[in-house]
């Protein structure tokens, strides 16, 4: 149950750490993984893990997607499964180099871009293959040799590129009030994710509440519930028709609950995404809600307000069996007509992931980096106890915290 982003935090599903998925994901063109052109998998992992900490020592109990899929997997006929470790370790490798081969000059070109002059795809491609070995031998020690063999067959063999995003874990479903609302990804590499996590879901005992949005792209990273409303962002993930399919599917339930149902409208980053074949930086940039804005307390969110003037409020609504809309001005100005305070950052701050933090409730945060230091001092400044991540090396996948988790439940005041 979600009702307000700001309420006390009890519950929080997670992906698990990246796998040898991510590894094989660090060999494909930016324009494919959409990853930044490289960063260490083992380390991420180790940030995934004192992240989960973290959290855990706050009392909240954190639900591991991963898991849940290992465990329903090992009942499952697979055709074309590997028959042994060794087979699978070898379809992992022979998937890396062809991998390299394919992409070599394009990830050449990507370190180049990025500055990473001291490092090349051939150096990429051998910590890879090390890597690979590494992790598989951490699965298997973890789920077993079945658990590690089908678990890792599914992530990195199964669908032409490996699922090298699904530690995202906000991003495949979301809470809106009690319905779990699963996505429909924008970009091909992601798009298997959705599935795996429904099946997840289903496992662990969600299934009643599970609603697909069959119309248009949504991700969990562009919707937030806070003061009375539900906000759905809407640009290069988001579109306007899969906010009104979600009006559609659950906006009776809504409105019996007095949630109005907001779109967030960067309209020409929707209507850029139509037509591109890759995300550009700057869509990257500010690709989700949680990327710019978030909630902090009842009368005090954190935004990057450059984009807050770029991007409309527009209320979306049922009626007579007509969808129905109305443009309620800038994003900024709808914050000023609730009475919200915005705590702005500067354009570096956003870059470095300082509105994608963790909302436990009761003025505590996990923030994704120390190396925002006037924003963490401005938070205790007002009261905020805040833990930090470190995140320093899964930041390079375009996410932090908050794109890290998906809130299960909150606890309402009163309640």
């Amino acid at each position: 149950m979600i009702f307000d982003e700001t309420h006390p935090l009890e519950e929080v599903l997670v992906w698990g750490e990246p796998g040898i998925e991510a590894l094989l994901g660090q060999l494909l063109p930016q324009s494919r993984s959409l990853f930044r052109s490289y960063y260490e998998v083992p380390k991420a992992r180790g940030e995934f893990a004192c992240m989960s900490a973290l959290i855990e020592s706050e009392g909240i109990k954190i639900i591991r997607a991963r898991d849940a899929v290992a465990e329903l997997l090992q009942h499952r006929d697979i055709p074309e499964l590997p028959a042994s470790i060794h087979d699978l370790k070898l379809a992992l490798h022979h998937k890396a180099d062809t991998t390299f081969e394919q992409y070599r000059h394009a990830k050449q070109n990507d370190l180049t871009k990025d500055g990473l002059t001291d490092i090349s795809p051939i150096d990429v491609y051998n910590e890879v293959k090390r890597d690979i070995d590494i992790i598989l031998e951490q699965d298997i020690a973890y789920y077993g040799e079945q658990g590690a063999l089908r678990l890792n067959d599914l992530l990195s063999l199964s669908k032409p590129w490996p699922m090298a995003n699904i530690f995202y874990g906000r991003d495949q479903s979301q809470v809106i009030t009690d319905r779990v609302i699963l996505s429909s990804l924008r970009w091909n590499i992601r798009k298997p994710e959705v599935r795996i996590f429904k099946d997840a879901l289903h496992h662990l005992g969600y299934g009643s509440a599970l609603t697909d949005i069959r119309e248009g792209t949504i991700e969990g990273g562009d919707v937030a519930m806070f003061k009375g409303c539900c906000f759905i962002g809407v640009g290069a993930r988001t579109s306007l028709s899969a906010v009104k399919a979600v009006c559609r599917q659950i906006g009776g339930s809504l409105q019996a609950s007095n949630i109005e149902l907001i779109a967030v409208v960067n309209r020409q980053h929707e209507e850029e995404s139509n037509f591109f074949i890759s995300p550009t930086s700057e869509h990257m940039q500010v690709m989700h809600l949680d990327m710019f804005w978030i909630p902090l307390t009842q009368d005090l969110v954190m935004a990057y307000t450059t984009e807050l003037d770029h991007r409309e409020a527009v209320r979306v609504w049922q009626e007579k069996g007509r969808i129905l809309t109305e443009r309620l001005g800038t994003f900024r100005e709808f914050m000023s007509a609730l009475g919200v305070e915005i705590f702005e950052v500067d354009e570096a701050e956003q870059k470095n992931f300082a509105t994608n933090l963790l909302n436990l409730g009761n003025k505590k945060v996990i923030a994704a980096l120390s190396s925002n230091p006037r924003v963490n001092t401005e938070l205790e400044k007002r009261g905020f106890t805040v833990k930090y991540a470190e995140l320093t090396k899964l930041v390079d996948g375009y996410g932090a915290v908050h794109c890290l988790t998906a809130p299960i439940k909150r606890r309402r005041p009163n309640s």
